[in-house]
């Protein structure tokens, strides 16, 4: 860096330029403005960490908006770092830091961003902050709303409001129908969500909004990069996925912007440059100068409760000019009054003016160019003497010890001597230092502190400049400066020049630092022992007292250990004792153990609610107890099951007996808030010593022989037998190679076809599922179907039948072979699911198959489950053009009245019905099932026509279609085209 130049004339100049700022200095104002008024502090609150782009933009625009006025107040600014960090011990921190930091420092008013700062303003202002008006930023009209006090309180409400970004999308796109909305599963991220789906759904523009919290951020980049031409992404926050994985919004927004194949629209502007393609964006900046404006206006004398909180305030309508280009959208199509960002520079539009004016200034200069050759001479003359006191000045600095800065404030040029240089191991302008580039070496914690202190002189708020800050030197070490310095003003109070000197004091600094550290180890010491000490007087008061509290505790929690919360029954563990009391110290004894499972009870549960679940296990422990005596013992063993153990059994008779009344109890309605609920009990026996010598074996056989009980039809009872220990063997094989069938690719869909009895044309075809398990071989479904839906594997495989029959429907169809329906069979535990309704759609979204070409068949004895559950899904299911079929009609509990209420398009006539055809007994019933199901508005289905002659009965009834042998067997998916070819070749 050249060296700044000084130049004087004698001893004169300098006497005068000594007086002068001393004058300054004893003129200079204390702690006073620029008017003489009394300088006021502002707390600037942070929820969040420095470096977050939304707290960043909050803290521009307040800092920015405060510092630009006639009379600035001093900010002081705090991060609470709440969302790396949201614990109590981080709160705890925070509090003592503002304490000790602030308890000189008289605060005029508090300014907070988002709701950890505002929650902590509220709470301390009293205690901490000399209860001064709050001035709130970034909080929802949702927060503000739960405020409890709102004295003394005013801010700008953050406004989540979509519907201005869906009007802007919808005038560029008019063809918009549908809006997926990305969104986390924090309770902010859920909260924004449901706000921004609500706003949308309210705007009657029929507009479909998908929710996309619950995929991963793979998922989510994989569907929106598929997503058709109707459709745009609406981005609110974004930092973590579904499966709890934290997210960087940057990185994420930047890579979603890029892989979607629509447009990305945002809620808030800090993601532009980020993949965004635009919108009505909340801008952080914007907030920050609101709220910044509010607290001016409080310090002006206002009271902040005389000042209405600002709404709908912060927005930018804005658009990334590099999305438009990508998307290919014309800057006309934009709504009036849009920005746009990044649109590419051009010179001649930007400086036209500049153009034109540069030849005239080139003729100016021409002119000056003369003059300047005037004044090269002089220059000359004026240069050797300033060399003169330069070496005069060089030869002064480098005898000091310490540092020598100085800044030109005209061309803010820095200079620093040798021994800057020498402490730090740098060479002259290795880091353009003249430039400003020292700054960089300042270490990050201390830089705010040297800017702000830096500030406060120059803007005549100090008489001097002082500040403490570490630098880097180039090995990497940081040194301790003391830095101080004056400022020069000109008589019209404009910058001259700033100077100053940096003393090392790091040594100083060392010392410090372990003194303090002594220090509060020292008093922590101390507080450890006057706590100990205290806590070892209590400690010993309490052992006093609780001596003879000690056998009534023994005997309470031995009673919460063996005993069942709920019902007040003996638990698993207190049976477990005395099954193994009774095998081992009770030889020759005969018991039986009987083991009872409440049947559908989970269905109550989830369709009741837990608290009537309990209520109702409650009532069954008491009716149980009611058949007690002194040879039988009642156990709730978990959930909704019991055990009951009789003793001293005389045989099997006593045992069926005992079953029997167990079964009956059950038949009687049980009253729970003023309702009747019917339920049933499945019941498996185990009998010691035959079918057991453990407590182990007798529980594992009486289970075994309970879930027998539920296969047989529920509410009966069953004795364990050998037989029954094979099959559920072989059920436990079938269900362990089962799991792994989807993944291996082992299970296959056949399609039989579905005639229309009328044209003789294939209607469609109905999806039969198959399983060839390489160590099983095939399977029949009647085998696996029933385990699959006892261990639950029914919801993955009816879903993976669902999308393969769909997807291979639409391939036919797509291929020309005609326009085939599907039919596909849904069990009870899919329809169960809340989500059932919207797996079926998504589905049809994903395969692009119509609602039209899809039938679900039902079975009657589903309904019986849950009606109204399974009715209203169903009919939302119809209602979207999907056909709903009620299999197997005939042979469960249809009543016509019953038959009203369901929301079907189909009956299918069981085929059992057909077989039977040529009885006339039988032949007029089918008559009359077809007759019923046309007077209903129904379509009619026949299932297992094998002979012409059903066939033609079935068309002189005017059945609607037909299927069975007669057509086809169920073909593989892989022959169905070619079976289609030769059926029309034929």
């Amino acid at each position: 860096m050249e060296e700044v130049k000084f130049h004087h004339k004698g001893l004169k100049g300098w006497l005068l330029l000594l007086f002068i700022m001393l004058c300054t200095a004893w003129l200079q104002p204390g702690s006073a403005g620029a008017d003489g008024s009394p300088l006021q502090n502002v707390l600037v609150l942070h929820s969040y960490q420095k470096g977050f782009a939304w707290t960043d933009d909050q803290g521009d625009g307040i800092e920015k908006h405060l510092n630009h006025t006639s009379n600035p107040p001093i900010v002081y600014t705090e991060f609470m770092d709440w969302k790396r960090y949201p614990s109590k011990e981080n709160l705890e921190q925070f509090y003592h830091m503002i304490k000790l930091k602030y308890q000189s420092v008289h605060i005029d008013a508090v300014i907070t961003t988002d709701d950890a700062a505002m929650n902590f303003a509220m709470e301390y202002r009293r205690e901490l902050l000399n209860d001064a008006p709050i001035i709130f930023s970034g909080i929802n009209k949702l927060g503000v709303d739960a405020i409890p006090d709102k004295r003394n309180i005013t801010g700008v409400i953050e406004e989540i409001d979509p519907t201005e970004t869906i009007r802007m999308a919808m005038e560029i796109n008019p063809s918009i129908r549908n809006v997926y909305v990305i969104f986390d599963n924090s309770e902010s991220g859920l909260s924004t969500g449901k706000i921004t789906m609500d706003r949308i759904k309210s705007m009657d523009h029929g507009l479909q909004v998908f929710p996309m919290n619950q995929y991963s951020t793979e998922e989510i980049i994989s569907r929106t990069a598929n997503l058709p031409p109707d459709s745009i992404v609406l981005m609110t926050t974004y930092y973590s996925d579904s499966t709890g994985r934290i997210i960087e919004f940057d990185r994420f927004s930047s890579e979603l912007g890029r892989s979607s194949a629509v447009p990305v629209y945002h809620i808030y502007d800090f993601s532009l440059n980020h993949g965004a393609f635009g919108g009505s964006l909340i801008s952080g900046t914007i907030e920050g100068e609101t709220a910044a404006d509010l607290a001016l206006r409080v310090l002006q004398g206002e009271k902040a409760d005389d000042i209405p909180v600002v709404a709908d305030s912060s927005m930018r309508r804005v658009f990334d000019y590099r999305e438009l280009e990508r998307f290919d959208v014309a800057l006309d199509r934009l709504p009036e009054g849009s920005e746009v960002i990044n649109k590419p520079f051009s010179f001649y539009e930007t400086y036209r003016g500049l153009v034109i004016g540069t030849a005239v200034a080139f003729a100016i200069l021409l002119a000056f160019i003369l003059v300047l050759l005037f004044y090269v001479q002089l220059v000359k003359r004026i240069r050797n003497k300033l060399q003169k006191s330069n070496e005069r000045f060089s030869l002064a600095t480098y005898g000091a010890d310490a540092v020598i800065w100085d800044v030109d404030m005209s061309t803010m040029l820095y200079y620093f001597s040798d021994s800057w240089y020498e402490l730090l191991g740098y060479e002259r302008n290795e880091v353009g230092e003249s430039r400003g580039g020292w700054r960089e070496l300042i270490h990050p914690e201390d830089a705010e502190q040297e800017d702000r202190q830096r500030k406060l002189h120059l803007e005549g708020r100090t008489s001097y400049y002082y500040s403490e800050y570490r630098m880097r030197s180039k090995a990497g070490e940081y040194i301790w400066f003391q830095a101080r310095g004056k400022v020069l003003r000109s008589e019209s109070g404009g910058y001259v020049r700033f100077a100053g000197s940096m003393v090392d004091v790091t040594d100083r600094k060392g010392y410090e630092s372990k003194l303090q550290m002594s220090y509060q180890e020292l008093e922590s010491t101390y507080e450890e022992l006057t706590a100990l000490q205290d806590e070892l007087m209590e400690q010993y008061t309490k052992l006093v007292e609780n001596q003879g509290l000690l056998k009534t505790s023994e005997e309470k929690y031995r009673q919460l250990a063996y005993n069942d919360v709920l019902s007040g029954l003996p638990n698993r563990l207190s049976l477990t004792e005395e099954l193994t009391g009774l095998t081992r110290e009770h030889a020759g004894v005969r018991a039986a153990l009987f083991f009872l499972d409440i049947d559908n009870f989970k269905y109550i549960n989830d369709t009741l609610g837990h608290s009537f679940g309990d209520e109702l296990l409650v009532k069954v422990g008491e009716r149980l107890l009611g058949l007690a005596d002194e040879r039988k013992r009642h156990f709730r063993f978990g959930g909704d099951e019991f055990v009951i153990l009789f003793r001293e059994v005389d045989g099997s008779d006593e045992v069926n007996a005992f079953a029997q009344s167990l079964v009956q109890v059950f038949r009687e309605p049980f009253q729970l808030n003023a309702s009747a609920v019917h339920v049933s009990t499945s019941i498996g026996i185990a009998q010691y010593p035959e079918h057991g010598n453990n407590a182990e074996e007798l529980l594992k056989n009486a289970d075994i022989a309970m879930y027998k009980a539920k296969e047989a039809g529920k509410g009966t009872y069953v004795m364990y037998g050998q037989v029954m220990q094979q099959h559920f063997d072989e059920r436990m094989i079938l269900e362990k190679h089962l799991r792994t069938a989807i993944p291996n690719n082992e299970l296959s869909l056949h399609y039989q076809p579905l005639v229309d009895t009328a044209s003789g044309e294939v209607w469609g075809f109905e999806a039969l599922i198959r399983w060839n398990s390489p160590v099983l071989g095939f399977v029949s479904p009647l085998s696996f179907i029933k385990v699959a839906e006892d261990c639950r594997l029914i919801v993955p495989i009816g879903e993976w039948v669902l999308r393969s029959a769909c997807r291979f429907i639409k391939d036919l169809n797509a291929r020309g072979y005609g326009n085939y329906h599907v039919s596909v069979n849904i069990s009870v535990i899919q329809l169960m699911l809340e989500d059932f309704t919207d797996m079926v759609c998504g589905i049809l979204r994903e395969t692009g198959l119509p609602p039209e070409y899809l039938e679900l068949e039902i079975t009657e004895s589903i309904f019986m489950e849950s009606f109204e559950a399974i009715a209203s899904k169903l009919e939302t299911l119809k209602k979207r053009g999907i056909g709903i079929a009620l299999d197997d009609f005939g042979t469960g509990y249809s009543s016509l009245s019953y038959l009203k209420q369901l929301p079907i398009t189909t009956l299918k006539i069981d085929k059992s019905f057909i077989d039977s055809i040529d009885a006339p007994n039988n032949r007029s019933l089918a008559n009359s099932i077809v007759t019923i199901g046309h007077d209903m508005g129904l379509s009619v289905t026949a299932e297992g026509v094998e002979t012409p002659e059903q066939l033609a009965f079935l068309g002189r009834t005017h059945c609607d279609k037909v299927q069975g042998y007669l057509i086809s067997r169920p073909i593989p998916e892989h022959e169905v085209a070619g079976w289609v070819e030769g059926r029309k070749a034929g």
